[in-house]
């Protein structure tokens, strides 16, 4: 009997232990499905200038988490300052979707200015994405006087400089400054490095970085012989720019054979105008009191070069002015297609007669239609060593003369009518 009694009390102390031991496992067992929560994040897209010199479109991507934002406003704060908030300055986005993009208005010219995307729930709580930043360009200058050195703009209308196709060379850094390497490149915009000998000549140009400078508030050219080549320099404008426009330089042509030119050509050099092509050599006296006030239309395959060529194409005034002598500001006036004006001084010198702009109608009936880019270059131009003009660039005293052969602009301006 007491074996009996014994044998019952261990039965039920055993399954006592059994029960508690699977009690304690189901409660320390880990979960096999956790619950966490991906939060709702934003970025900020990155900001766009427009035409506008006072606009920036700006915007954000949201991505949706699983932790129950929810969202009830979304749109950029922007400031002046880094880590802008919606207490700073907020535009609101006028959509309802994750992907928004919002023009910002109202900006001041040159002018850095940081953003961030934002989204608000009801509660007032804000998440922000990342800190983005652009400088805006630079406020177009109304010209209050144009009649006073401009032609005139238009019935009601007023000059507007154009930032981008303009530059006063007023940089302590040179070339090397942020605001000149916006807007202009140290070359020709498609990589041409200049003219090359062709026909009996035996000189070809090549335009390198080092033969052109910033100092003293304007742009320096020098010439510099290597073998059969003559080195000078060559810069132009980052965008092109189309009709109507007036443009002008004021320049000091070099004392040299060379070239001195201020042009404008299309992306695919089918159309050009020459606001200023001149050679200031003295012991030339025709072309050194004679400025070229032309323009080209080309047919590229097979090549076909058409360019209004009679006297009345080179300038000369009633003073016998030496134009290398002095700076002079030399403007073209690219009113439409058919309409070519050119200014001395702000005065009209020049107007290309309609049937002298296309007739050999390379252009297919369109004119000077195409956008162009603005060229300030020296060369030496082989056709005048072919014609005889200029013996051999390489030798020429006017341009192994570093004094002589070295031109100055003083600025470059371009407006358009508003």
């Amino acid at each position: 009997m007491k074996i009996k009694l014994l044998t019952l009390s261990i039965f039920v102390f055993l399954t006592f232990l059994s029960c508690s031991s699977s009690d304690n496992d189901k409660k320390t067992e880990p979960d096999s499905n956790p619950q966490t929560s991906t939060p709702t994040i934003i970025s900020t897209k990155t900001p766009e200038k427009t035409l506008v010199f006072s606009q920036v479109i700006v915007g954000g991507n949201i991505t949706i988490g699983t932790d129950e934002f929810a969202i009830f406003e979304r749109g950029v704060s922007w400031a002046e300052t880094t880590k802008p908030t919606i207490a700073n300055n907020k535009s609101i986005a006028s959509i309802s979707t994750n992907d928004f993009s919002i023009t910002v208005n109202d900006l001041t010219g040159g002018t850095t200015y940081y953003f961030r995307a934002y989204a608000s729930n009801e509660e007032g709580e804000t998440i922000y994405g990342d800190e983005k930043q652009v400088i805006t360009d630079a406020e177009p200058i109304t010209v209050s006087n144009p009649n006073h050195f401009l032609p005139s703009a238009g019935t009601g209308k007023s000059w507007i400089l154009q930032p981008k196709f303009s530059n006063e060379f007023d940089y302590s850094q040179g070339k090397t400054s942020d605001e000149f390497n916006n807007n202009w490149q140290d070359k020709f915009f498609n990589d041409w490095t200049g003219p090359k000998k062709s026909g009996t000549a035996t000189t070809s140009t090549i335009y390198t970085s080092e033969n052109s400078s910033i100092k003293d508030g304007e742009l320096v050219y020098k010439a510099t012989i290597n073998g059969n080549n003559v080195h000078t320099g060559c810069i132009s404008s980052k965008k092109s720019i189309g009709y109507p426009l007036y443009m002008e330089a004021r320049v000091k042509i070099s004392e040299s054979s060379l070239a001195t030119a201020v042009w404008l050509l299309s992306e695919d050099s089918t159309q050009e105008i020459d606001n200023l092509e001149a050679y200031g050599n003295k012991s030339n006296n025709y072309f050194s009191k004679r400025l070229h006030l032309s323009h080209h239309t080309f047919i590229r395959q097979p090549f076909q070069d058409y360019q209004p060529n009679g006297p009345e194409t080179w300038y000369a005034d009633e003073k016998g002015t030496l134009w290398a002598d002095d700076y002079h500001r030399y403007g073209v006036l690219w009113l439409d297609p058919w309409t070519l004006k050119y200014y001395v001084d702000g005065g009209l010198v020049r107007e290309t007669p309609t049937d002298e702009i296309d007739p050999l109608n390379y252009t297919s009936g369109t004119g000077l239609n195409k956008d162009m880019y603005l060229i300030i270059s020296a060369a030496a131009q082989p056709w005048r060593e072919t014609a005889g003009q200029v013996e051999n660039f390489v030798t020429d005293p006017s341009v192994t003369d570093p004094k002589r052969s070295e031109a100055r602009i003083d600025y470059i301006r371009t407006y358009k009518p508003e």
